[in-house]
């Protein structure tokens, strides 16, 4: 619909095409709140075939879906909302035309690295840091933070 030309043969792009078809239809007789997660999660190229509404109840704090910019963009140009203009907005203006993936980490990279310095056995050089670290996590371990309670992985090192 926008008139891009890709260099893909057409039979590459009706397998592709087909494919997307097969998983939605794999995904339509689920209605529970993880099918509607995912969906979400991966709105780039769904278009109008979502309920965008629904959609929006993923939305974070930040503006957000997921702390995903690709997914907060799909988001937005679908449904238009200021909130995720205003994250995607503050992206560009720190990192250029270049972001990341995923934003913010903060505690995951924090935990991460203390996790990291645990392996490696040297933790007792960095007491002070890694007191900081955990004790900014506790506090919004406390507050039920989006950054912790959301994502999986970050969850089970703050618990940890």
């Amino acid at each position: 619909g926008m008139d891009l030309e890709f260099p893909v043969r057409q039979t590459d792009a009706d397998r592709l095409l087909h494919l997307r078809e097969i998983e939605l239809e794999r995904e339509a007789g689920d209605h529970s709140y993880g099918r509607k997660a995912y969906m979400a999660y991966v709105t780039e190229g769904l278009g109008n075939l979502l309920e965008w509404d629904e959609i929006m109840m993923f939305q974070r704090k930040n503006g957000s879906f997921f702390n995903c910019p690709s997914t907060t963009a799909a988001t937005l140009v679908n449904h238009y909302n200021d909130k995720a203009l205003q994250y995607l907005n503050c992206l560009v203006s720190k990192f250029g035309s270049a972001v990341p993936t995923v934003y913010p980490l903060n505690i995951y990279c924090q935990l991460s690295w203390v996790d990291a310095l645990e392996k490696m056995g040297i933790s007792q050089y960095f007491v002070s840091e890694i007191k900081s670290i955990l004790d900014t996590t506790y506090v919004s371990w406390l507050e039920r933070d989006e950054e912790i309670m959301l994502d999986i992985t970050t969850c089970a090192m703050a618990f940890r």
